[in-house]
């Protein structure tokens, strides 16, 4: 039996961290090579030589024009948008993630001495077609096979739920990063978990609380000695170490002292915890909107959740725990690390679709008793259900109001995978062409939704005025999208140009490039 190593790998804006099945069927955390069960997402280039972690957080102060960090916030942005350049090279989001998930990958080898060949890699649930890909393109280039793309909502839901599946419940996670935020509701129905609804914001983060204590520190620094410090790179490093440690300070503590220093002055300032509290109640805030919006989206009262699981180490924050008590009566379940709850669940998974190719493919990779741990009562695996986070449209023509539309073709919180046909009429006598546009967003009007690709296909003549152009919409499990086009006999795919940093034939291109560098 070829055995074949999985792990979950939770990609976050700040820490990412890595975990896998060990022998008794638990997902365990793997710790890095300094010992620490997370790691900073923090890159740090030295010539041909990356620094991954740690240390390379630690160089941020003093070498801050060689270090990349909160590169997740810049997923799928194409290289025109989002790029940085060291050594007379340029990076894509892609390839800067994969330097990430590369360190992850061979600390981890190192720690299991075994390779590591697949991975399930998470992703906030609000993401879209083109972050999902170049999430996917990134393990490819740290030398990974992706199983899977899985929600962050989801993962840490499946590694709370794994020894809760014989409890029919209801569990809304709220999930609070450093830089994203995620809310889903989930059922847990006779061993299946599905996903009822998600929303989210992968712009809202603990960044943001920190940025208003950095932007506190400048403004007295500034009022004081007549300097902005936030206009010097090397300093801004600085305030935002200063930031994150008082943010850290005051979920245990009523007040802390800020001391900062920069070009031979200083500022000394006490911050109270009601005074931070008073200064983010607008992140707060959109925190709540948030959790009202799915809430409405599900079509749910507050009495009917069960648990409210909490991930993200910002959930650690009081006014954060303060604000869910004030939604919903039920306790906030503590039994799972914030910091580690989503690349357990994403080991999990990891094994789930192993075990899932298996029944397919015929051939064992698993042994017998990792298999019963992960079956239902039936004997047949435990099903997770995830759902679409983006309404999936396509532009059409109103003959009536004169101008174009968007119809939706796989509307948001349908479950997945998903397969979605439907038939137009071409709009006039005689067409020559017919040109789909694929977009995804909730809005009806094409502008406000994001292109994902075209497809022009040709018709031949004398057709008549609403001869029917067939669509076919398939949503894979990892929310990417495939569309197949057939109009008179005439068939065509779309290819959806994601607009992301790398083209698949930049990939290969890539990996080899990275393939030089040393990442430790």
């Amino acid at each position: 039996m070829s055995q074949r190593k999985v792990v979950g790998i939770d990609l976050g804006t700040t820490f990412s961290a890595i975990a896998h099945i060990d022998a008794y069927g638990k997902p365990q955390i793997i710790p890095n090579t300094e010992t620490e069960r997370i790691t900073p997402s923090v890159i740090f280039f030295d010539d041909s030589h990356v620094i991954v972690g740690s240390v390379a957080k630690n160089n941020a102060v003093a070498e801050p024009e060689k270090i990349v960090d909160f590169v997740k916030r810049e997923m799928g942005k194409p290289k025109d948008q989002f790029h940085r350049e060291f050594g007379g090279k340029i990076y894509s989001a892609e390839e800067l993630s994969a330097l990430i998930i590369k360190k992850l990958k061979a600390d981890a080898e190192k720690y299991l001495d075994q390779p590591i060949t697949d991975a399930v890699i998470t992703v906030p649930a609000y993401f879209n077609d083109a972050e999902r890909t170049a999430t996917i393109t990134a393990g490819q280039l740290a030398g990974l096979n992706v199983l899977q793309i899985i929600n962050e909502p989801t993962a840490a839901a499946l590694a709370y739920g794994l020894d809760k599946l014989d409890e029919n419940q209801t569990v809304f996670v709220f999930d609070l990063g450093g830089g994203t935020f995620d809310v889903t509701i989930m059922r847990i129905v006779d061993h299946k978990i599905e996903m009822l609804a998600t929303n989210g914001d992968h712009r809202l983060g603990g960044k943001d609380w920190d940025d208003v204590i950095v932007n506190l520190i400048a403004e007295e620094f500034d009022r004081l000695h007549g300097e902005n410090p936030l206009l010097d790179l090397h300093s801004y490093q600085e305030l935002h170490n200063r930031a994150l440690a008082a943010k850290i300070q005051l979920s245990s503590r009523n007040n802390t002292i800020i001391v900062y220093h920069h070009g031979g002055k200083s500022v000394k300032l006490t911050l109270t915890r009601k005074e931070f509290e008073k200064r983010t109640r607008h992140l707060v805030e959109k925190c709540k909107t948030i959790c009202e919006m799915v809430m409405q989206e599900a079509k749910l009262k507050w009495d009917k959740i069960d648990k409210v699981l909490l991930a993200g180490g910002m959930t650690r924050m009081p006014m954060i725990r303060a604000m869910i008590s004030g939604l919903s009566a039920v306790p906030q379940v503590d039994q799972v690390n914030p910091d580690e709850v989503v690349s357990r669940g994403a080991a999990i998974q990891g094994i789930l679709s192993i075990l899932n190719e298996e029944d397919i493919s015929g051939e064992k990779t698993v042994d017998d008793s990792l298999r019963q741990q992960f079956s239902a009562l039936d004997g047949g695996l435990i099903e997770v259900t995830d759902i679409t986070s983006h309404t999936l449209g396509v532009v059409l023509w109103d003959q009536r109001q004169l101008q174009e539309y968007v119809f939706p073709m796989i509307p948001k919180m349908t479950p997945i995978p998903a397969v979605i046909r439907n038939s137009f009429g071409t709009a006039d006598a005689n067409m020559q062409r017919a040109v789909v546009k694929v977009v995804e967003g909730e809005s009806t009007v094409p502008g406000e939704c994001t292109p994902l690709g075209v497809c022009d296909i040709q018709l031949p003549p004398y057709l008549p005025k609403g001869s029917p152009v067939k669509l076919t919409y398939q949503y894979n499990a990892n929310q990417v999208l495939e569309v197949e086009v057939q109009a008179a006999g005439n068939n065509a795919k779309v290819t959806i140009d994601r607009n992301t940093g790398l083209a698949p034939q930049e990939i290969e291109q890539a990996a080899s490039g990275l393939g030089e560098l040393q990442v430790s």
